[in-house]
């Protein structure tokens, strides 16, 4: 079975959409969604965001048989090359503890993702006429707020994007000998800020209305920006959407036999 794994409920939206829920499955603050794709079994899993993900990962492996674990959503683009709605297909996942980033960025531990999963997803992102790019995920503990930071990242390491979870999820995977692969859309450019607040999102991975409400009255001059992230966030979502069909049906057809 592929297990793919989300932190927030508006990444996940991307393919719940478009399979057949059988059972849900609350752990904690997670949720897995025990689905069906033309046939084929999957399950998606809401991590929530960051360090909640070792143990949920932990958790799904007691409860089903995962044959491959794909860590997918949004990411962040550290490179002027990788805009919003690309796809982004890891070739490893660098892992960083840091959080302030001067000049030097130390890279705690690095994963490989499995190289022939990896080379599939490539071909079909090219199919399905998805603007793509392969190569190194960074995964760090804390939204990275400031432009400059991701520049800087970009131009320090050998990462293409950033995000928060997928190097957990690829630990986890590793240890329990099962294939792994990181496929996310870029929802915030290299030359953005990130003007949001953590508390906006529960640890769940569900958008805080409450939270956001405040945040947007104490600062109102921030409201365009959060209709452009949101028109952003649409634009990964999509390319999400069409990429996953096509690539569930061929790791079962070629791979998962």
């Amino acid at each position: 079975m592929i297990a793919v794994f989300f932190a927030l409920s508006q990444e996940m939206a991307s393919l719940k959409s478009q399979v057949n829920i059988v059972k849900k499955i609350r752990y904690a603050h997670a949720v897995f969604y025990q689905a069906e794709f033309h046939g084929f079994p999957i399950t998606l899993v809401q991590t929530g965001i960051g360090k909640n993900v070792s143990d949920v990962v932990h958790r799904l492996s007691k409860c089903f048989r995962i044959q491959l674990m794909v860590s997918s959503g949004f990411a962040g683009s550290v490179r002027p090359e990788v805009g919003i709605g690309d796809l982004v297909i890891g070739k490893h996942v660098l892992y960083s503890s840091q959080e302030t980033w001067e000049e030097t960025i130390k890279i705690d531990s690095t994963l490989s993702c499995d190289t022939s999963i990896a080379d599939l997803a490539v071909a079909l992102s090219s199919a399905d006429n998805l603007r793509s790019h392969c190569g190194d995920i960074l995964s760090v503990h804390k939204i990275i707020h400031q432009s400059s930071v991701k520049r800087h990242i970009g131009t320090k390491t050998s990462a293409i994007a950033v995000d928060m979870e997928s190097f957990v999820i690829g630990e986890r995977a590793n240890a329990m000998g099962i294939p792994f692969i990181v496929v996310r859309a870029i929802s915030d450019g290299v030359d953005e800020d990130m003007e949001i607040c953590e508390d906006m999102v529960t640890e769940g991975g569900n958008v805080s209305i409450s939270a956001t409400v405040r945040y947007l009255l104490n600062r109102p001059h921030r409201i365009p920006y959060l209709n452009r992230l949101r028109k952003q966030t649409g634009c990964a979502t999509k390319t999400l959407s069409v990429f996953f069909p096509n690539f569930i049906t061929q790791i079962y057809n070629s791979l998962l036999i």
